[in-house]
């Protein structure tokens, strides 16, 4: 795996189409729509989903699936890890 980002977010690590984020509480991921389909795993802490116009808490572990083009955000509510494929 190679870092591909470090800031005060957290950190990013990368192999081909897989993606591991360590994200601090606060930070937010996401707040877009301009996105290929996402498959996310959230590995341990709890979220704030948006999804288009419906929020919902998640806890991990979870399994969430964002449609391609669509309006997504991530709050993390605590230090969060997630894998994100594409």
């Amino acid at each position: 795996m190679e870092l591909i980002k470090d800031d005060q977010k957290g950190r990013v690590y990368q192999d081909g189409k897989i993606k591991i984020f360590y994200r601090k509480e606060g930070s937010v991921s996401g707040d877009n729509s301009i996105n290929v389909e996402e498959l996310i795993y959230l590995i341990n802490g709890s979220v704030e989903l948006t999804v288009d116009d419906k929020v919902e808490n998640l806890d991990a572990p979870a399994r969430i699936k964002i449609p391609e083009k669509t309006y997504h955000k991530i709050v993390a509510l605590s230090d969060i890890t997630f894998i994100l494929l594409e």
